[in-house]
């Protein structure tokens, strides 16, 4: 069967419309956090409570099928994002940012999720069963691509922003509005080019089950409850995964003390730390007061060392400050626990700045995604889920073990890279092309690219099997409510995330991850479905059915 040449006009940006926001809600906004000083066990909690829109979206569900057209639901719950992230631009310079942005991130999710439906709505109408299948590569693709042009693009804009300003907030504000700006003309594409298959007279006087039929009809599937559980335990270590990778790359690589500093208060809490540590004696709390404040620390990262100065940090941004003592004040406690030997304090992160890591995402990612998602829509159009449903799902959890040896290992060779742009100023004509250095550790990139082909191809079959679970009637509501499941297992595990890190440290915990992918693939094993699901109809094997 032939491609429909019309659906390549419209799939592609529908889906990159799906995946877009869903990474700027969930994943940028906690590199964005991480960026401004929200810990990680903030991070982990607050930003994984973002996924319970996509958790209860099937309750909102069936009203999306039964009223309306989906292209008029995607379509607004589109422009509703935009409108959000405009908002949460102009709030982050504001003092409590913290708390309004995650109120407004709130709204977007569940215009988001809204979105999601309605949108796979309209792919399961527009398309058959055979061009479902062919597309299904495609979709997942332009999905991902989306998610990476958050975690790479946008974040190497707002890390440049961070350059040029050198104020985070201002940076991130910016970001966010360019972002606010992007999705409005995603919406305006999607208004011209997404075909109108919908009406809603037809909509409306076209017999359809009751909003508790489509529940109920959903959990009377055969093999119910092992679905049920696969789905939610499938994303259990990436789930996890997903939410600590950002803060070990860019959190910085180790601490130290500046043993040459000029400054008469650092010089004084230098001689009182070595007083302590030489004398093997506990000190009082006046002492550890004036230390924490004033002792000098630098964090190393991969090309430069930054200062842990208080005096730098405007008391009236709380968070910030608050982040800046908390890391401080935890090195102080390991070094007196360890009597001065800083060799003994375990490696943090991988010290990269927000600007390698959105290069690192947004270039070496998005190809290695892209390749995965294509080849695993082909060989499962070409030879069914059956064959490939085990491969995929390994090819998906295996590259975890490159962040487990990174985080033992801590590679630190570093090669460099000179990354051309424009370099712009209020005077529009005043344009000069320069370069900037990006520093880049190859063991990192092998791990990203290798991680990203494997989600990219694997993440195909996940997707294909829960098309197969909403078969029959009510399949956009039954669809949603399986991928409500899977966000469910996105939630649970990640909110919990920081703390697991924070307590195993970063090696233990990607070993942690790895062990909890092992659940969803011993329950793969066990599901019943047609091995030829997804494969394209040929004349050949038509003749053979009948």
């Amino acid at each position: 069967m032939k491609a429909d040449t019309k659906a390549w006009y419209w799939i592609p940006l529908l889906n990159f419309a799906s995946g877009f926001p869903y990474a700027i809600i969930l994943s940028v906004s906690g590199t964005m956090y991480k960026s401004l000083g929200v810990s990680n066990e903030d991070i982990g909690v607050y930003t994984s409570l973002m996924y319970l829109p996509w958790v209860i979206k099937p309750l909102w569900s069936p009203f999306i099928d039964l009223h309306g057209t989906k292209r008029k639901w995607f379509l607004t719950m589109q422009l509703a994002i935009s409108i959000s992230f405009l908002i949460v631009g102009l709030i982050i310079p504001a003092s409590n940012f913290f708390i309004l942005s995650l109120a407004i991130f709130w709204v977007a999710a569940f215009a988001s999720a809204s979105n999601d439906v309605a949108s796979d709505g309209f792919y399961l109408l527009a398309l058959s069963k055979d061009q479902q299948s062919l597309f299904l590569g495609i979709r997942s693709t332009f999905y991902k691509i989306a998610i990476l042009t958050g975690n790479g693009l946008v974040v190497i804009l707002a890390g440049y922003l961070e350059i040029v300003y050198t104020d985070k907030h201002k940076a991130w504000s910016y970001t966010m509005i360019f972002v606010a700006v992007f999705m409005i003309a995603i919406t305006i594409y999607n208004f011209f080019f997404s075909p109108k298959i919908e009406n809603n007279k037809k909509v409306e006087t076209t017999s359809k089950p009751n909003f508790s039929k489509v529940f109920s009809t959903f959990f009377q599937k055969k093999q119910i409850v092992l679905i049920i559980s696969f789905i939610l335990l499938f994303r259990l270590g990436e789930s996890q995964l997903l939410k600590m990778l950002n803060p070990f790359l860019v959190e910085p690589i180790k601490y130290e003390l500046d043993e040459s500093t000029k400054i008469s208060e650092q010089k004084a809490a230098l001689k009182t730390y070595y007083n302590i540590i030489n004398h093997n004696r506990k000190a009082n709390k006046s002492e550890m007061q004036f230390i924490y404040t004033n002792l000098p620390i630098f964090a190393i990262m991969q090309n430069e060392k930054t200062s842990l100065d208080l005096k730098n940090i405007s008391k009236s941004d709380q968070t910030i400050y608050k982040d800046l003592v908390s890391k401080r004040t935890k090195f102080i406690d390991e070094l007196i626990v360890h009597n001065g030997n800083s060799a003994l304090i375990p490696k943090k992160g991988m010290g990269i700045s927000n600007m390698d890591y959105g290069i690192i995402y947004g270039i070496f990612g998005v190809i290695a995604l892209v390749l995965g998602g294509l080849i695993g829509g082909f060989v499962i159009s070409r030879d069914g889920l059956g064959k490939w449903m085990l491969p995929m799902i390994l090819a998906m959890h295996l590259p975890i073990i490159g962040f487990i040896l990174i985080s033992y290992i801590h590679p630190e060779v570093m090669f460099n890279l000179n990354l051309p742009y424009l370099e712009y100023s209020l005077n529009p004509l005043n344009l000069n092309l320069t370069t900037s250095i990006f520093y880049y550790n190859p063991y990192v990139v092998l791990a990203v690219i290798i991680e990203q082909f494997g989600y990219g191809f694997g993440f195909a079959a996940f997707m294909m099997y829960l098309i197969y679970v909403a078969e029959g009637e009510s399949k956009t509501s039954h669809y949603s409510i399986a991928t409500g499941f899977m966000a469910l297992g996105m939630m649970l595990p990640g909110m919990v995330s920081g703390y697991i890190q924070e307590y195993l440290g970063y090696g233990n915990f990607f070993i942690w991850v790895f062990v909890a992918t092992i659940p969803g693939l011993i329950l793969s094993r066990f599901l019943i479905f047609p091995s030829d699901f997804g494969k394209k109809s040929t004349p050949e094997n038509l003749r053979q059915s009948k």
